[in-house]
């Protein structure tokens, strides 16, 4: 039996976070983790630490700049890169009214600088007016390593199999949870759970009989989105972070920059701001389809044509190439058909329970934190030591994930990634035209 202050359940970026936290304030806490760290939602992310600058609400980018303040500092102690090689930029059409989003901006305190000279990859683009702002993007695999040194004697791998979790309630308190580690059942007794698995989190709930609590009743606590990405790759990309929201004739479309160690090539992360429901059982299936439509990929391709038309031209093409994926993001469902654009957490009526959507990678410190205030109450003297059992606990600490840009192809029940291809066989497989135009 292991008397613990705080089991948190999942292990990407939020999880990590949390356990960081709560470590550095003496708290008994453990991390149980059923796959890789990082695998899920933290790594399909396009590790954009926002500030703000794309969004219309002041509340907004107040909070996300003060959250990257956070990241700046995770950045400095682990020795991170920042992977855009100068100041991210922003940029507009040029119908937009300009003065009123830097109003915003100045009103949030965000900082910005008129881009004098813009890069040779957007020049003839839609985008008139480019800002240098101060966000960043992360390589989210990186992330995770800095998240996880200081903590891998606080995580275990579960078991992969359906029984590897249970857990016993009274009344709405959990009071037990056993975890099926290396074939053997060990005994959790924490005085707070918090799930923060993401998309797992729909399967947590489900143990829990967390349906008692769906509001409006009927429908799911969580809610999934299903959002793509598409992966550009050539020795010709500059490493820029970039955002261009919609407006002035742009689509909305951000750039978040890689470096590929196989080829030594630069790498483009570009999304839009679109992202569509992907409804699912509790055991992660679906009768939806994850793959990305050929409209959707049509769109990407003229939305990168609008914004960096050097990248499309006859002279770069040759040396380009492409591929798609997608991932889950999850967050909470209220059943009115709007999704969340920042996080939410909830104990769902129980007394010792955090649920935890962060929707932004950006705002993790944020909910870590409103995490420990509820935390602190429930165990105002933190138990210090560091949890014992009976015997050792033999399970080894989960392996970390790569990004999903990264990995091979990939066919799943929700995730789905293509093979990278030349940027003509790319247009031939999703019966694209040039840049986006008809087959």
């Amino acid at each position: 039996m292991v008397d613990l202050d705080v089991l948190v359940i999942g292990g990407g970026a939020q999880g990590l976070w949390l356990l960081n936290d709560l470590t550095k304030r003496q708290y008994r806490a453990v991390l149980l983790e059923r796959h890789e760290l990082g695998g899920g939602q933290t790594c399909h992310s396009h590790g954009l630490i926002h500030r703000g600058h794309y969004y219309d609400d002041v509340d907004m980018m107040i909070i996300l700049n003060a959250a990257a303040q956070f990241w700046e500092a995770f950045v400095d102690a682990n020795g991170l890169s920042k992977l855009n090689a100068s100041r991210a930029l922003a940029g507009f059409g040029s119908g937009t009214a300009v003065k009123g989003h830097t109003y915003m901006w100045d009103t949030a305190g965000l900082k910005f600088d008129p881009c004098v000279e813009a890069p040779p990859i957007l020049r003839g683009g839609k985008a008139k007016h480019l800002f240098e702002t101060d966000e960043f993007s992360l390589d989210t695999s990186e992330v995770i390593t800095g998240l996880s040194h200081d903590v891998d004697h606080a995580m275990y791998k579960l078991d992969d199999q359906d029984d590897s979790l249970a857990f016993f309630r009274k009344g709405t308190s959990i009071v037990r949870v056993d975890a099926l580690l290396s074939g053997t059942r060990v005994d959790f007794q924490p005085k707070v759970v918090v799930f923060t698995a993401g998309v797992g989190n729909y399967g947590l709930l489900a143990r829990l009989d967390a349906d008692t609590n769906l509001v409006p009743a009927g429908t799911p606590v969580q809610a999934q989105r299903k959002n793509h990405m598409l992966i550009v790759r050539g020795s010709h990309l500059p490493m820029m972070t970039a955002v261009f929201p919609i407006r002035g004739g742009l689509h909305g479309v951000f750039l978040c920059p890689r470096t590929d160690s196989t080829t030594g090539k630069n790498v483009w992360l570009a999304s839009d701001h679109n992202s569509t429901p992907y409804p699912m059982n509790i055991n992660g299936e679906s009768s939806s389809d994850p793959i990305p439509s050929p409209d959707w990929v049509q769109r990407m391709l003229i939305s990168l044509g609008a914004t960096a038309p050097e990248l499309l031209t006859d002279g770069t093409v040759e040396n380009l190439e492409m591929a798609v994926y997608t991932g889950l993001t999850s967050e909470r469902n209220f059943g009115v058909g709007q999704h969340m654009t920042d996080l939410y957490i909830d104990p769902l009526g129980f007394e010792n329970l955090l649920a935890i959507w962060p929707t932004k990678l950006t705002m993790t410190p944020f909910a870590s934190n409103v995490a420990l205030r509820f935390i602190r109450p429930k165990v105002p003297e933190p138990s210090g030591a560091w949890p014992t059992v009976g015997r050792e606990i033999t399970t080894p600490a989960p392996q970390k994930a790569s990004e999903m840009w990264s990995r091979p192809k990939v066919e799943g029940s929700y995730e789905h990634k293509t093979e990278m291809l030349p940027y003509r066989e790319f247009l031939e497989q999703w019966h694209v035209g040039e840049r986006g135009g008809p087959a």
